[in-house]
């Protein structure tokens, strides 16, 4: 296995992970804001509301760029870029990356949103 793939494997895995914390912390400030007994019917619903919509964004969003990708794989094959397995697993990797990015965009945007944080480590 290259360095290349080796240190791409682990910026992944670090975003997965940050990810994780990022959508930990949405977690507790919506079941929080949402589960409060005061008011503010309305806008618990426009937060339930940009819930859901949030999450189909980041799937057609994410859809649309893993095809983009998956098509920049077969063009670059389709011109002999693609020889080898690193190649090939370079490729699969850039796939997963772009159907993901959208989706930890979204997530990381959100916890700052709701808990205030202006930057996260």
């Amino acid at each position: 296995m290259s360095r290349r793939l080796t240190k791409r494997s682990l910026a992944i895995a670090k975003a997965n992970a940050q990810a994780g914390v990022d959508a930990a912390l949405t977690i507790a400030a919506r079941t929080q804001g949402l589960l409060a007994l005061s008011g503010g019917g309305f806008e618990k619903g426009r937060e339930a509301q940009l819930m859901v919509q949030e999450k189909v964004d980041a799937a057609v969003e994410g859809a649309f760029a893993a095809q983009a990708a998956w098509g920049a794989f077969w063009i670059k094959a389709a011109f002999g870029g693609v020889r080898t397995p690193h190649d090939v697993s370079a490729g699969l990797t850039a796939i997963a990356e772009a159907a993901a990015g959208p989706a930890r965009r979204k997530v990381r945007a959100n916890a700052r949103r709701l808990t205030g944080a202006k930057a996260f480590p």
